[in-house]
């Protein structure tokens, strides 16, 4: 008896120690979409530790939880798994949280107004920099002394566009830089002067960089803090993976001091810079850097290169199959412009192809778009059995014909529906015209010819780093005001399901983990978040009206609504 009575309690105490534990957290009575389909909802979660481990109706899930279970009622709420932004510039978009915020502005009086209450406030910063002035603020498409007189202060001033590739110089900030009429510049952009050869203030794309140098570097704590304070944003809007859209070796090391630190609260996917000048050593490092780091932390990973081909359509610098309607066809920028020679682009992208990178490339324009296209279906000719998944980012225009092909290639079409926001692009379709309008933002097109969508934000470029907001704009075609009542180009809108997918599983694919992230499945990482409302039902034109009310990144609950 007391040989069986011990071996009873052995097996007991061993089977105990071999179940599973109970779950740490369990979300229950909700409507969870698993992201499958647009009909895959579930009632109930359960993560253990980092890990999804069972999914199905609230009782079965409910009976796993032990006495140190966290049990969220969902009191009816959506759930679906985080938003994965596969395009954003997240360093720069953080530093613009300690600078001038232009970026929710809707007019130049505002502009002013912010400005100089930011100056009023900071007396002790040397340089003004910040972000966030439209196009449609300016007759012209751009600022000048004329129009933004009331900054013509003794301290310099140097403020970019909402989309980064155009800026405002003060005089003070000319005059520190030694730009005047007899600067000459002739790379990629321009210095914008007047009838009389006179600098207007305006810059745009690399001569940016004439004013940008001379603007003291940020420390390295500085960086840091400025990161701590844009993952608190992030994580707010339940952003809890991001694809860096450019950067450096230097600004990778700033997200492996947080995550040595314990503090990195989104998962993080680093894309190298490479352009017309980048040396073989550089290369070399990149690969180092990629295989030094390997794909297998989850947090963390290096393997992708972006390219720059072309620039934007509002300044003209968006690389153009015909010439801008709003200019004359003998104009020096009436086709816009290129970024590299096609045989040096061409070159990088089998160079780097071969090495392995996964590619982005930055093309708004028609005639960018086919350039990468055609450098793209190069490389994969050499080996067509490789699952590559490079990447075309923006896409803002393309000439129907080149649909077909994202499909063919295997190239995913990286969108931004934020910057459709018809509020926004006045400025934008006076420069295509209206022959181009239909093939604007062709989110719809790209599905109906087989292409994968992968969407994001590319802030700080943008107006609006909220993926609700893009969400929103995806699905109506219009702003969260209404505008346009004729409709933005409506046949291009897209549905809920279409959306969020594209939001969420779609970036995990374009980087290789849809077998850990972007869906929410036993096995699967506990990255989601709680809606305030189920954006899947209401009225598509309240989806801008949705807050997240909490976000969970690797199991941990790192944002509640209060």
């Amino acid at each position: 008896m007391r040989k069986t009575f011990l071996f009873l309690l052995i097996s007991l105490l061993f089977w105990n120690c071999t179940q599973d534990p109970a779950p740490t957290i369990i979300l229950t009575n909700g409507k969870i979409w698993t992201g499958e389909n647009e009909t895959s909802f579930v009632e109930a979660i359960a993560i253990t530790g980092n890990t999804i481990t069972q999914i199905g109706d609230s009782n079965s899930i409910l009976a796993l939880a032990g006495a140190q279970t966290e049990i969220i009622d969902l009191q009816g709420k959506l759930v679906t798994a985080g938003f994965n932004d596969a395009h954003i510039h997240f360093l720069s978009g953080s530093m613009g949280l300690t600078q001038v915020d232009l970026l929710a502005t809707k007019s130049l009086e505002e502009v002013i107004s912010i400005t100089s209450d930011f100056i009023q406030n900071n007396p002790d910063k040397e340089w003004i920099t910040g972000r966030g002035w439209q196009y449609t603020y300016f007759e012209s498409g751009l600022p000048d002394h004329t129009t933004m007189k009331a900054l013509d202060l003794d301290k310099p001033i140097f403020i970019k566009a909402y989309d980064g590739h155009s800026a405002y110089a003060n005089p003070k900030a000319l005059e520190l830089a030694g730009i005047t009429s007899s600067t000459v510049f002739e790379g990629f952009g321009e210095v914008v002067k007047d009838d009389q050869g006179n600098p207007t203030g305006a810059l745009k794309e690399d001569a940016m960089d004439l004013v940008g140098k001379w603007v003291p570097a940020p420390s390295k704590a500085d960086q840091l803090d400025a990161l701590r304070k844009g993952m608190r944003l992030a994580a707010s809007l339940g952003i809890t993976s991001i694809q860096n859209a450019s950067g450096s070796e230097e600004e990778l090391k700033l997200y492996q001091k947080l995550l040595s630190s314990n503090e990195l609260t989104l998962r993080y996917a680093a894309a190298f810079s490479v352009g017309e000048n980048s040396t073989p050593e550089d290369l070399e490092r990149f690969t180092f850097l990629k295989d030094s780091i390997g794909t297998a932390n989850p947090w963390i990973r290096a393997d992708a290169i972006k390219f720059m081909i072309d620039g934007v359509i509002e300044s003209h610098t968006a690389a153009m199959l015909e010439h801008y309607t709003d200019l004359l066809p003998e104009h020096e920028l009436a086709l816009g412009m290129v970024n590299m020679s096609t045989d040096r682009f061409q070159e990088l992208v089998s160079e780097l192809d071969k090495r392995r990178f996964r590619l982005y490339t930055h093309a708004i324009g028609d005639r960018g778009v086919r350039e990468v296209l055609t450098a793209y279906e190069k490389a994969e000719s050499s080996n067509p059995a490789r699952d590559r998944r490079h990447r075309i980012e923006h896409i803002e225009t393309i000439a129907p014909e080149d649909l077909p092909r994202f499909a063919k290639g295997g190239i995913l079409a990286s969108m931004e529906p934020i910057h459709a926001d018809p509020a926004t692009v006045g400025v934008w379709a006076k420069a295509i015209g209206e022959e181009r309008l239909p093939w604007s933002f062709a989110w719809n097109s790209m599905l109906q010819n087989g292409a994968k969508l992968v969407f994001s934000s590319d802030w700080p470029a943008c107006i609006s780093l909220d993926p609700i907001r893009g969400i929103h704009v995806a699905v109506n075609r219009r702003d969260p005001s209404g505008f346009p009542q004729e409709g933005w180009v409506v046949q291009e809108k897209i549905s809920i399901y279409e959306a969020m997918k594209a939001y969420t599983q779609a970036g995990a694919f374009s980087s290789f983990e849809e077998g850990n992230k972007g869906l929410l499945k036993p096995g699967y990482l506990a990255d989601l978040i709680v809606f305030s409302q189920d954006i899947f039902a209401i009225p598509s034109m309240e989806i801008h009206q949705t807050k997240v009310d909490i976000t969970l990144v690797d199991g941990r609950k790192i944002f509640e609504r209060k």
